[in-house]
């Protein structure tokens, strides 16, 4: 019966047609604009979400559709009689629905895993988001199937996606909803400092298949003359639902995420030095090596001169191991060289810790804060795009750059102490 649906069912050509969209989507993401090919942990996520959002909130209209089936055709009266149970049918018809999800989703994972090794220099797959968006998309096509049996009407299996599809998003607007633990689509952005809880992602994807298996057994409790499923085949499938819902339920939520915790630190964190400037990636990141050496030697020669400035940048979750730091934000597993020189410039000047939320503004820049304008002038230096705020701001870094180098540099040595110590900045040279 199952290799029956399986072949004429209609969730096998849905999901065939489902495994070219999503297929397309992840061959055609360009490398450098993307923010997981590179990480493992985002390539696990990415088809995660396009599994779960998209194709599970479809394939859940489809399982409706086809438990309905028996409503439609006239023939309800002929499947209630026939030795099958009516949760055994129920079994069946999600089985095939849901190998057909697995079978496109199990494409997915290898074409996200296979554009992730292409670029990273580790190769350390991550399983546990995996198996966490196959356990919703078994829920998923069990609510379907056990909604399509209780109410087989032509609208119902429309209306099934779209509250799939309807939750999620009202989930995306409130991240903080108890529900967001019951009915999770990660769609998270997990910085390499992030690494999946992997005990609570395999919680929740318990709870996902047993609230599945028991849902399933309801059309047939409720509805007769249908055979009632045997208390000792459901009862133990809703108990360790339960168990397993009210444990996540009892989890707090995270700063970062619910699903992910901040990764230990490294032995020996990735560093590259060139003059006075160091920078320091996280290891999986050796790939990157390249861009940052390139950058840390371009910036020591725009800041290397100035003792007080900042030389010192550590990826994000990375500790200073050696004194302070400035936190570098990488975002994707690609980083352009220009890009990363420029947020190394922006961070080049700090204020001091006790230096309070009230920035110390120049009048001669507009009333804009002194940090400001060292950025503007270290990003004009470097000849990279910088900010810069309105025309009384660029007319004053116009004057400026054209000053003797010589008094530039001091001038930028003592704007640096200055800033620190939480002082306003020297006059401008004339």
């Amino acid at each position: 019966m199952l290799l029956l649906e399986l072949r004429r069912g209609e969730a096998s050509r849905v999901a065939f047609v489902l495994a070219l969209i999503g297929g397309w989507y992840l061959v055609t993401a360009d490398p450098a604009d993307s923010d997981w090919i590179g990480w493992w942990t985002q390539a696990a996520i990415e088809p995660q979400i396009f599994a779960v959002i998209v194709m599970g909130s479809i394939m859940s209209t489809v399982a409706a559709w086809t438990a309905g089936r028996g409503y439609r055709h006239r023939t309800r009266a002929w499947t209630d009689t026939t030795p099958r149970g009516g949760w055994t049918q129920h079994l069946v018809l999600w089985a095939a629905a849901w190998l057909c999800c697995l079978v496109a989703y199990a494409l997915f994972v290898l074409i996200a895993f296979l554009r992730t090794a292409s670029v990273s220099e580790v190769f350390e797959p991550v399983w546990t988001p995996v198996l966490l968006g196959a356990g919703m998309l078994g829920l998923q096509t069990a609510v379907g199937v056990a909604v399509g049996a209780l109410v087989p009407v032509r609208l119902t299996a429309p209306l099934v996606g779209a509250a799939w599809y309807g939750l999620f998003v009202a989930l995306a607007f409130f991240p903080h909803l108890p529900l967001v633990k019951l009915f999770p689509a990660i769609d998270e952005h997990w910085d390499q400092f992030l690494r999946p809880l992997d005990s609570r992602l395999l919680l929740a994807t318990v709870w996902c298949l047993a609230a599945a298996v028991a849902v399933l057994a309801l059309p047939a409790a409720l509805r007769r003359p249908l055979v009632a499923p045997r208390a000792y085949a459901a009862v133990p499938a809703a108990l360790l639902a339960l168990a397993a819902g009210g444990t996540l339920l009892t989890r707090p939520l995270g700063l970062d995420s619910f699903w992910a915790a901040e990764r230990a630190q490294p032995a020996r964190p990735l560093c590259t030095t060139s003059g006075r400037t160091t920078a320091c990636m996280w290891p999986d990141d050796r790939h990157l090596l390249t861009q940052v050496e390139n950058a840390v030697a371009y910036v020591d020669k725009v800041t290397g001169p100035f003792r007080d400035f900042q030389h010192r940048y550590y990826q994000r979750g990375l500790g200073p191991s050696h004194g302070p730091g400035v936190e570098l934000q990488v975002n994707s597993p690609q980083i352009r060289t220009d890009a990363l020189i420029s947020d190394m410039l922006y961070g080049a000047v700090e204020p001091g810790p006790n230096c309070g939320d009230d920035p110390v503004t120049m009048r001669e820049a507009g009333g804009y804060p002194d940090t400001h304008f060292v950025e503007a002038v270290l990003h004009r230096r470097a000849k990279i795009v910088g900010t810069e705020y309105g025309d009384q701001f660029s007319a004053a870094v116009d004057r400026f750059v054209k000053a003797p180098r010589a008094e530039q540099d001091a001038w930028l040595n003592a704007a640096a102490r200055q800033i620190r110590a939480c002082r306003p900045v020297p006059p401008l040279p004339r």
